[in-house]
């Protein structure tokens, strides 16, 4: 069970305030949930977690029990960062499945947890030219793709890109896709890294959003500002997902008091490539040993062509 499906229990219960996340996890956390809304995760561990930063927007509490255990709570205490808070607690989960000793587990999260110190305490300092590129490109793959194929909460909760993840978008099937806004005639895009190609074993595209420049009053024309409204009009219905979109937003960089229409393009198709084991890339699996990071381009393959 997905940990928002937890808390969403824990928050129409009457007794109950701890559920375990998983029957099969090798460590003790549990979904937490005080009321009136403060979600959480909860570790219980036999050994005293070390001392950790506060934050501003998470609670965390180190307390130890009767019986000698200690417990580690993590809970959100700035609501509208519930988005960003579930995919804390998702990573938390996921990394401690395995290899974990028990006595290290307080270490662990409240290693996991400084990895996402960033992104909580993250202030706006506004967009340059390629990033709103790079956003609208993004945005245009969950209007245009995802909406349609997986609905409003499913297909907002699959946007991690702004949570600095290997790849844009993570469905709920495993699929990830990559996105790449280019100009329209481009026939190269540059990789960041060994992983972004990696899908880790997951089925993965690259999505090549071909873009070219125009002016603001022209036929078809985008800008970032007006792409963020069409997503909030058809997300009005569902507030959960309309709640998430906007603190992706907070964390692209993007501030809607900023000049979002200085960067006007428009649309002229979107490319899909499999990535395969034909699909030009490096992964860790097949560079040199001690190569550890690298930054490369590809010229791009025939693509799959959708209009």
């Amino acid at each position: 069970m997905k940990i928002e499906d937890l808390w969403h229990a824990l928050r129409g219960g009457t007794v109950e305030t701890q559920r375990r996340v998983d029957a099969h996890h090798p460590l003790d956390i549990y979904a937490d949930f005080e009321p009136p809304e403060r979600p959480g995760l909860v570790l219980f561990c036999p050994s005293q977690p070390p001392d950790y930063q506060p934050l501003k927007s998470i609670g965390i509490e180190r307390r130890q029990r009767q019986d000698g255990r200690w417990t580690l709570r993590v809970f959100l205490e700035e609501p509208k960062l519930i988005g960003v808070f579930t995919e804390l607690c998702r990573d938390i989960i996921d990394s401690t499945r395995i290899g974990i000793d028990p006595a290290r587990a307080g270490s662990v999260v409240l290693a996991r947890i400084e990895r996402w110190r960033s992104l909580f305490l993250a202030d706006s300092a506004g967009l340059d030219r390629s990033a709103m590129r790079g956003l609208i490109g993004e945005l245009l793959v969950l209007e245009t793709r995802l909406l349609e194929q997986l609905g409003p909460d499913e297909a907002v909760y699959a946007w991690t890109g702004p949570l600095r993840t290997a790849q844009d978008f993570r469905l709920p099937s495993g699929q990830r896709i990559e996105v790449k806004a280019v100009d329209r005639d481009a026939d190269e895009v540059t990789i960041n890294g060994l992983s972004q190609l990696d899908g880790g074993g997951d089925p993965i595209q690259l999505a090549v959003v071909r873009l070219e420049d125009t002016g603001r009053d022209a036929p078809d024309a985008l800008t970032v500002s007006l792409l963020v409204g069409r997503l909030r009009t058809r997300l009005a219905d569902s507030p959960s997902a309309l709640q998430v979109f906007n603190s992706m937003l907070r964390f692209v960089g993007w501030d809607d008091a900023d000049e979002g229409s200085r960067v006007v393009v428009r649309l002229v198709r979107i490319d899909e490539h499999e990535v395969n084991a034909l699909f030009p890339r490096l992964i860790p699996g097949t560079v040199p040993p001690g190569v550890v990071a690298a930054t490369y381009r590809i010229t791009l393959p025939t693509p799959v062509i959708r209009q």
